[in-house]
């Protein structure tokens, strides 16, 4: 229905942008690592091979380097954002200024053309930035770099060079300088990749750690109804690493899926849940409440994940008609009849599933009826759409409409003022979360809350 975006998995609120890949605390530093580079890269050259050319007059060859320090410069102003748009456009850039400089770079007069190295570090640059999953930035814009550099090794473009030419004394000094800057850049680019990589698996390694170690934490963030009725809570699970300092899940859940730890991760907070659970049935204030696990696609992929979760709820004694599963969309990309079988072999156990971010992917309504599904969770982006356009204010309604017309509940997350929870009232939908409610707290925190307003709805003597 939407962009496909890809939330970390047990984050208390939905991410703001379209490409949540960049979110991730390793994922910035790499991005904004190789935009600093490409800034510094190429503004300095930029610039200075346009001084250069209009030394020599050459005033019309001048503005090639001039975009090139334009791409510099845009390069160091989205260093901080370090979203894929960025990327593309700037890596963009530079492709085109070498491609006209290099072709302009004919061999003459014995000097050989060597501006069509500089692809080889952008090649370079572009496969280690982009995700795997990323085709393009990934796959086919390194190996359109690569081949344009052997088009040109090869002499096969010699055929396109324009009649004009730099100046003699600038040719030469490009043929000395330019070899050795683009493979000082490309040898930069592997030096950050060698750095990145060694950091992901340092806190792989530690991570691989956090389960048997007991430092995944899990948090719960209150869902509510209209009149502000805690009727349960989301767990969202926080790594504590040994230093003391608490990693977010934008950082380290992306690292667990990819690294398949997610499983053991997702099985752990599903324990300490159900255990919140059962302690929580000997408590008559929060006896009642239902708490959401997140359930990421990989753990629903295992060929085990069934008889798992039987297991540990079975182990617990807590009850499974109190559990829900929250499952993104992208679950639905693989094998739809397996997911579904799983899917309702874990409702025979009593639990119930939701669907999370709805409206993000780009599963049909066809698909999203097969699948036992209970609730409907809005992506909180389309609440902050609705309070800025008319068209999404519209598409909010039709969504809740759409989870009315199934038979599901809809229940909007990141519900942060009046004004929101009173136009989500408007238009029919009945659960929400978000800081407005509350925001995740430690189990015995929110029993005490959960105490304290029992407390005060009971009658007087």
């Amino acid at each position: 229905m939407g962009m496909s975006r890809r939330r970390s998995l047990f984050d208390a609120r939905p991410l703001h942008t379209a490409d949540s890949k960049f979110h991730g605390a390793i994922r910035r530093d790499k991005v904004g690592a190789i935009l600093s580079l490409t800034a510094v890269s190429c503004i300095s050259t930029g610039l200075g091979w346009m001084a250069c050319y209009l030394y020599y007059g050459s005033y019309l060859l001048s503005l090639a380097f001039v975009a090139l320090a334009a791409a510099g410069v845009v390069a160091a102003s989205r260093r901080r954002r370090c979203d894929s748009r960025s990327l593309l456009v700037v890596s963009h850039v530079i492709f085109a200024v070498i491609l006209l400089i290099a072709i302009i770079d004919a061999p003459f007069g014995g000097v050989s053309r060597t501006v069509h190295l500089y692809f080889l570090p952008l090649a370079a640059g572009a496969a280690f930035t982009f995700e795997a999953r990323e085709r393009y930035g990934s796959t086919i814009f390194p190996l359109l770099c690569a081949a344009m550099c052997a088009a040109f090794s090869t002499g096969l473009l010699d055929s396109i060079a324009p009649g004009m030419s730099p100046p003699a004394p600038v040719r030469q000094l490009g043929a000395v300088t330019n070899p050795f800057l683009a493979m000082v850049v490309l040898a930069t680019v592997f030096a950050l990749y060698r750095a990145d990589s060694g950091r992901r698996l340092s806190l792989e390694r530690e991570l691989a750690r956090a389960v048997p170690e007991g430092r995944i934490d899990v948090l719960y963030q209150p869902q509510a109804t209209a009149d502000g009725q805690i009727v349960g809570a989301e767990a969202l699970a926080r790594w504590r690493r040994s230093a003391g300092d608490v990693v977010a899940p934008d950082v380290f859940i992306p690292l667990a899926e990819e690294s398949g730890l997610i499983k053991s991760i997702g099985l752990d907070v599903l324990r300490q849940a159900c255990a919140t659970l059962e302690a929580w049935s000997h408590v008559s204030a929060t006896r009642a409440l239902k708490v959401s696990v997140n359930i990421s696609p990989l753990q629903l992929a295992d060929a085990g994940f069934v008889e798992a979760v039987t297991a540990v709820i079975v182990a617990s004694r807590a009850s499974p008609a109190l559990l829900e599963f929250e499952l993104t969309e992208s679950a639905l990309c693989g094998h739809v009849p397996t997911t579904l079988q799983r899917m309702r072999q874990i409702e025979a156990l009593g639990v119930s599933w939701a669907l999370d971010d709805f409206g993000t992917g780009f599963s049909s309504l066809s698909a999203l009826r097969t699948l036992p599904v209970r609730r409907l969770k809005i992506d909180r982006q389309f609440l902050v759409d609705a309070g800025t356009e008319q068209a999404g204010h519209g598409l909010l309604g039709k969504i809740i409409e759409i989870s009315q017309v199934m038979g599901m509940q809809a229940l909007a997350e990141g519900v942060e003022t009046r004004a929101q929870l009173q136009l989500l009232v408007s238009l029919g939908c009945s659960r929400f979360q978000g800081f407005l409610f509350g925001r995740p707290m430690p189990a015995t925190q929110l029993q005490a809350l959960m105490e304290q307003a029992a407390g005060r709805s009971l009658p007087g003597p």
